[in-house]
């Protein structure tokens, strides 16, 4: 329940950001608005104030202001406060208001997510350490060893993880060229993350240091029976020395079903406990009923602060928004890296669950992508009626009203068809996991 009704806020909010940019552009124009509308489809409810009626309707997914003399094939009454009496660049003003209404916002939200603090994993801000790699990964094709250190990846500079992070994810079956620190002798090796089925970002088998220390113990199985507890350190299995998580879960599943001997760091004490791990049927793995917790760190930030690391983060998130975008148009991106309404309502739902930081932050994203994807040249975007606009500036007369409206019919296909693309890849994640 908290999911859909965070959902349902979140995006109402910013598709009443959204028109609201447009709503206020052109009273600025004087144009004269004859609804405004959160939602689209069946009115739930309704009240007219002035010359505007104000609605919500039934789909959020959307919303609409509907000025007078703005539809394509609308008869113009040379009324002055008609949309299409209005100059090319008072209506490219009106249009475009409301995706810059959408990143404007964004960048309003962010600062205030640094002034209340960003809950985020340690590793992140740390460098790029490689803790671990994964068997038969890219990155132990190409070569690369726990105890290095990622300097650069192309040329750029990396200082901590969540900046590599950032580029390897965002650049699958794409050779990268990273600049390695391996004991005391920098060197280079090219890597190309592997497009992840499941979400169609890159994958590379690198895993951050990760200390096999405890976050969960499941009642009723082995390691409960046997007395382990939360926050103990596992430092070997059988007496082969564990320096990493997954290292300790691979000896577990060589063991099998076999008792294995597990060496503990308790408060400063070292002891060992034997079990027997047993088969779970869902993971099709050996357990024994321990689960990894990420090292979280509330990093909050002055006001002068939160402003520059806010508007950082803000450029950042652009850049990377159009960068992804790009790779989409060129293909060097798989659309299964797409999400749609299900993935944003999970996600959603997470955040509000996390806390109100986690939930700014995240309607902070979304806004910015809206403000973007709505000023690509798609027609029924802003971006199309912005295309539209430039064309007659050029012509020095109105694209034709059939034009229009097969520009229309086309624009709306693609943009039914990525709704479609985007609701079976969250679908998919769904029933993955």
């Amino acid at each position: 329940m908290l999911t859909i009704i965070s959902f349902v806020a979140v995006l109402g909010f910013l598709i009443f950001i959204h028109e609201l940019g447009h709503f206020l552009v052109a009273k600025k124009m004087d144009v004269k608005v004859e609804k405004f509308s959160i939602g689209f489809g069946p009115r739930i409810f309704a009240f007219t104030r002035g010359e505007t009626e104000y609605m919500v309707s039934a789909f959020p997914l959307g919303g609409y202001v509907k000025m007078m003399g703005e539809e394509p094939g609308e008869e113009l009454k040379n009324d002055p406060r008609e949309f299409g009496s209005k100059s090319v660049g008072q209506r490219m003003a009106i249009i475009i208001a409301g995706p810059i209404m959408n990143l404007l916002f964004a960048f309003m939200l962010l600062p205030i997510v640094y002034l209340l603090g960003v809950n985020m994993p340690t590793y992140l801000g740390k460098e790029a350490k490689v803790g671990w790699v994964m068997k038969d990964s890219p990155s132990q094709d190409a070569g690369l060893r726990p105890g290095d250190f990622i300097r650069t990846i192309d040329g750029s500079d990396v200082d901590n993880w969540e900046e590599a992070l950032t580029i390897l994810t965002s650049n699958p079956d794409r050779r990268l060229t990273l600049g390695i620190l391996r004991d005391s002798s920098y060197l280079n090796i090219d890597l190309v993350p592997k497009s992840s089925d499941g979400n169609g970002g890159g994958y590379t088998g690198i895993v951050h240091p990760m200390q096999a220390k405890i976050g969960d113990v499941r009642a009723g199985l082995p390691a409960a029976k046997a007395g382990l507890l939360k926050g103990d350190v596992v430092t070997s299995i059988n007496g082969a020395p564990v320096s990493h998580w997954i290292e300790m879960s691979n000896l577990i599943q060589e063991s099998g079903k076999k008792e294995v001997e597990v060496g503990i760091m308790r408060d400063g004490r070292r002891f060992t406990l034997t079990l027997s791990p047993v088969f779970d049927e869902a993971s099709k793995r050996s357990v024994i009923g321990i689960a990894y917790a990420e090292d979280m760190q509330m990093i909050k930030f002055g006001l002068a602060g939160a402003v520059r690391e806010g508007m950082k983060r803000a450029l950042d998130l652009t850049v990377l928004t159009f960068g992804i975008l790009k790779k989409l148009f060129t293909f060097d991106l798989s659309i299964k890296s797409l999400g749609g309404p299900i993935m944003i309502a999970q996600a959603t739902g997470a955040a509000a669950e996390s806390g109100i930081s986690a939930l700014i932050g995240l309607m902070a994203f979304i806004s910015l992508q809206l403000g973007v994807l709505n000023l690509l040249p798609i027609p029924v975007l802003d971006g199309g009626h912005v295309f539209f606009l430039l064309a007659e500036m050029g012509l020095r007369r109105p694209i034709s009203i059939k034009t229009r409206e097969i520009a229309q019919q086309i624009g709306f296909a693609i943009l039914i068809s990525l709704m479609l693309i985007v609701s079976y890849n969250d679908v998919i994640r769904a029933i993955s996991f």
